[in-house]
């Protein structure tokens, strides 16, 4: 048995001719997982780009824009700010309706789920949803309340709180400053 590595044109095939396949039919072969493999990854990889840029180029329009290019926004998801219109509030089953307005333009609003602790008359909210379909209501699933100048003047102290991380220093009894 000769064990020396065999260099030409014949050289993937055994002694009798039939042997082992040529080196170039072997690598190919060995290649091919790692080939589909890169494939897979980089389609599963343009697949989450293409979600996430989706999102974040959600419109968005103050209310009296909205209105405005109602006919083209169609169906579309966008985000709309506006401010609250004080006695529109009414829960329903499923979240809140309401109006809000920017600009003088008023639109009424079809919010579902629970709005946020802050949510209440005359205060700035930034929705997400769309228009619903022959009609000029706002139907939205998320909702962001804005916090005016009179909240931020008033709730300095727990802004900059927020801002921090949670973390608030207090006094223990030997007066030394400690994090919790």
């Amino acid at each position: 048995m000769e064990l020396t590595p065999r260099t030409g044109p014949d050289a993937g095939t055994g002694a009798d001719g039939a042997g082992t396949p040529p080196a170039s039919r072997r690598s190919t072969r060995s290649r091919l997982p790692a080939i589909v493999l890169i494939v897979v990854v980089v389609l599963g990889l343009g697949f989450v780009l293409v979600k996430a840029l989706g999102s974040a180029t959600t419109f968005y329009r103050n209310v009296d824009e909205a209105v405005a290019e109602r006919e083209s926004l169609g169906t579309k998801r966008f985000r709309l700010q506006g401010t609250v219109v004080d006695g529109t509030i009414e829960r329903t089953g499923e979240g809140v309706d309401f109006v809000i307005t920017f600009n003088g333009v008023e639109l009424p609003v079809q919010h579902t789920g629970d709005p946020p602790e802050m949510f209440k008359p005359d205060e700035a909210v930034l929705l997400e949803g769309h228009f619903v379909e022959g009609s000029d209501v706002y139907r939205s699933d998320l909702m962001i309340v804005k916090h005016s100048e009179v909240y931020e003047a008033e709730n300095e102290d727990r802004l900059k709180e927020a801002e921090e991380g949670g973390h608030v220093q207090s006094s223990t009894s030997a007066g030394e400053a400690t994090e919790p």
